[in-house]
Formats: C-alpha cells, structure tokens, sequence
C-alpha cells in the first residue's frame, strides 16, 4: 500500500562530489582565507601530536566529540590531535584528506548562527583499505583515548545487549580470521591484541554511541570475542583498559548538497566535509579513566561517578520522542522533524507523549529539572534550521527501539501513545513500500510481502524488537489495542 500523502524524499548527495562553487578548497595552504568571522583553530596545529584514534567518522564525532576535543586543545594544550578512521567506505578520505582533516562547523537556531573550523582531525584512514595502519596506531602507546560512533548495530550484540552476536555473518568470518577482521569489535580486539604484544600501554575506550551503559555493553562484547581471537590479552584488557561510559547529546542531521554549497558560501572556501547542527551541545563522561584524556571539562564536557540517570534520559526521552516523531512523520508525508513540529496536532502529541508517558518514568540526578529538559527538547526538535530528515532517524529502527521505548512500554499498562508510536513502526514495516534500511531489513522485507495470517506477521515483526510473549510480551488487551491503532492506519492509507 502506498499512503497517499507521503512522498519519497531524495537522497543526500554524497557531499564532496561538488559544490557548485568555483572556489579555492579549504586546507592549511588556503586557512588564512576563510571569511572574516570564521573561528579558526586557536593553536599551531602543525606542532600538534595525535593522541587520539577515532573508529566510525561521521558528521555526528565531527560536530561533537572532535569540537570539544578541538576546544580543550586550544583551552589547555596537549598532544590530543586525532587520527579518524571509516569504517566501511573512504568516502569521508576522499572528502578530508584532501582538506589536511580541516572541515567547518555551522552552529544555528532561529537566533543564533556560529561558525568555525576544526583543526584537531590530523589524519584519515579507511579501515578496510589500511587494516595495517589502524591495528598499529591502536598499539601505539602515543594514542591513549579510542572513541567510538559506529551506531547501535555496530556492536554486534545479542537480543539480551550484552552477549556478542556471534550468529552474524560477519561476526563469523572475523572469528573465524581475526587477522582480517572487518567490524568494529573485531578491528578493536586486532588492535588491543597488539597493544598488549607491543608492551601493554593502559589505554581508554569511550563508546560515544546512544546505548545504555554503551562502554559496559562495549567492554562484554569485545572480551567475549577475545576469548575466542585473542585469549592471552583477555587479562590485560580486563585490567589496563578503561571503559568508562558516555552520553553524547547533539543533533546533527546528514550534509546536503545544499548544505555544503550555504556553508561554502560562509566560509569563502569549498569544505567537502562541512557539517550543519544545533548549538545545543552536551557530553557526560564516567569518570573512570586509565590514563589522562584532553581537558574536555574546560570545554564543557561534565565528568560523573555514575552516568545511568543521563543516559536513561536522554535515550527515552529525547531518544524515544525523535524515534516517535520519525515515525509519524514517515506516515504523514513530512520529511524532517521540525516539519512534523510546525503541525500543531503532530506537536501536541509529542508533547502529551513526552509530559505523560516518557518523563513520569525517569528519575532526575540532583540538581537536573527534567521539566526544562523537555521545554529544551520541544524547542530544539522545532528548530527550522536543522533539516533534519525523518527517514534518518528511522534507520536502524529495531535497534533503536530496543534501546528507547522498550523499558517505557514494557513497564505501562493500557493504551498508550508510545504503543500508537509502536503500532505506527508495525504499519509501515508490514503494510508501506516505504524502503527499510535496518540491520533485520531482510526478515522485516520478507514479512511484508508474506501471505501468512495477519497475527502471525504482527508477532513476527514484534519479536524483531525484543516484544515476546516469553521475554516482554504484551497482554491480550494491549495487542487487541495495537491491532487497533494499525486498522486504523490502514483505513487512512485508503482514504
């Protein structure tokens, strides 16, 4: 079926192909002619050492952990430049390197616009084309920090979040050659191995990725797989590197050809790898460090002894609404959240979901007012700067699901508008030709197009995001509600 008010939106042009601008590209050479305005790098990069290894460069580490990286550099020194590695393709080498790792970063709300250009990116690699290099900077004792944003998927966890997967494709084929190991797990198990071999440096590995407890889930994957890779630097691991959690909060939605094309106009220089966010920027970090790490607190980063409040926050409240909001955005034909915001029936029902259902089930650290939180939130989702698109954050969707309205759902009882928000994923993985793009995308594709009893599909689908009548079933009644709310969709995709 095919809804009569949704409409197909086009992909993002992979940024650095071209602009459009008959301009000089932005590297050291060419720094000093940057428009007047431009912050530049307030430090002699070209004395800067590396000292971090980045595993997953995308436009996320980019606006975030590298912009408070490059801040604590310029604020109190120290040998933090970072070296970042792709992981699948060397699109993001091809858009950088070129660049000496230099992009800009557009900062903007109805109220506020900031630009600079980040200078603490030395270096870019793309693990599959030099395997070598990643392992032997993972070993070298120079590199005390690893991060990480490779999403929820790239952990390769089991339906429990904690197991390593090892019935995934690719989880098998680097157990079974852990030299050649492609996934995150099994490049940064290769790396640790050779880091114990090499002398056995301490080292810190901080997951940057919207997980609960992300570093923990990091660490019990990553022994698992080097029990069986790796056995004799299980012991190290286990005491010399640190794994202390975070919980990362910036929205920054895909570069467009558009984008780039503004933020060259800005900045009077091509930038293949400019990306685009929000000023809202936050990074909270468990303090249990192996060695020292760049002066993140100067810049605004905040060191906690225990980081699970945060987390549960930010994954099902902001988390769980942007999933909510992607959802019902998909279905009526917006293209970016705050498209779905500037409807006032859409908003309002955000904002009951949120006020009603996701906040009442949070407890606050002291001195954190959840209330202002969500004000912040509806506020930052409604930003008309941000392009963020709907079908971005649908991505990946039964991870995402797991993560951010499980625990809620689970813990209600009756009709709920998170369970609206759960009949509106079944609806479109069974009953849309909206595309999938998900780590069970296959099973999901599979399931719309089968000609099997609706109930038995429904099961089907729940059972791909963790709702079992064995593990978090729902009763008879809240089933009986979710075949309701999907009806109902499916009478409006008729209309």
């Amino acid at each position: 079926m095919r809804l009569p008010n949704w409409r197909r939106t086009s992909p993002a042009t992979s940024p650095g192909e071209h602009t459009g601008f008959d301009m000089k590209r932005l590297s050291n050479g060419n720094l000093a002619a940057v428009t007047a305005g431009v912050a530049t790098p307030g430090y002699d990069r070209n004395t800067l050492k590396p000292g971090i290894l980045h595993l997953g460069l995308g436009a996320f580490h980019r606006a975030h952990q590298a912009v408070y990286t490059d801040t604590a550099i310029a604020r109190s020194g120290g040998d933090w430049g970072i070296i970042g590695v792709s992981m699948r393709s060397d699109r993001v080498t091809q858009q950088l390197a070129p660049q000496d790792g230099l992009y800009s970063v557009l900062s903007e709300n109805q109220n506020l616009r900031e630009l600079r250009v980040i200078g603490c990116l030395q270096r870019v690699l793309a693990a599959p084309r030099s395997p070598a290099a990643v392992t032997g900077l993972l070993a070298d004792p120079a590199i005390r920090v690893v991060t990480l944003t490779v999403t929820e998927k790239g952990y390769c966890l089991g339906e429990d979040g904690w197991t390593l997967a090892r019935a995934l494709p690719s989880v098998k084929q680097d157990l079974a050659d852990p030299q050649l190991a492609t996934t995150a797990i099994g490049v940064l198990a290769r790396g640790l191995a050779q880091r114990y071999h090499s002398g056995g440096a301490p080292i810190n590995v901080i997951s940057c990725d919207n997980l609960g407890e992300n570093s923990a889930r990091l660490r019990a994957v990553l022994l698992q797989y080097m029990a069986s890779a790796f056995a004799e630097a299980v012991d190290w691991v286990e005491n010399e590197v640190a794994f202390p959690c975070s919980m990362v909060d910036r929205i920054v939605p895909a570069t467009t050809e558009a984008g780039l094309q503004r933020q060259a106009a800005l900045i009077g220089l091509q930038d293949a790898g400019a990306v685009a966010t929000e000023p809202f920027c936050q990074w909270i970090i468990e303090d249990k460090l192996a060695t020292d790490v760049p002066d993140w607190a100067a810049a605004g980063a905040q060191f906690v002894n225990d980081i699970r409040p945060y987390e549960e926050i930010k994954l099902r409240l902001l988390n769980a609404s942007h999933s909510s909001i992607a959802l019902a955005g998909l279905l009526a034909g917006k293209e970016t959240v705050a498209d779905v915001m500037a409807d006032p029936t859409m908003a309002g029902e955000i904002t009951e979901l949120m006020s009603r259902e996701l906040l009442p089930a949070l407890t606050a650290p002291e001195g954190f007012d959840l209330f202002t939180y969500r004000d912040q939130l509806l506020e930052r989702f409604s930003n008309p700067c941000l392009q963020h698109r709907c079908a971005q954050i649908a991505t990946d969707s039964t991870e995402k699901i797991r993560q951010r309205w499980l625990g809620t759902l689970m813990a209600q009882a009756g009709d709920t508008l998170l369970l609206r928000s759960l009949a509106r994923w079944c609806f479109w993985v069974l009953e849309t030709d909206l595309p999938i793009d998900d780590p069970r995308a296959e099973t999901l594709l599979a399931l719309r197009a089968k000609p099997s009893p609706d109930s038995e599909r429904l099961a089907a689908a729940l059972a791909c995001v963790g709702i079992t009548p064995r593990q978090n079933g729902l009763d008879e009644h809240r089933l009986q509600c979710l075949r309701e709310h999907i009806a109902g969709l499916q009478r409006a995709g008729h209309s």
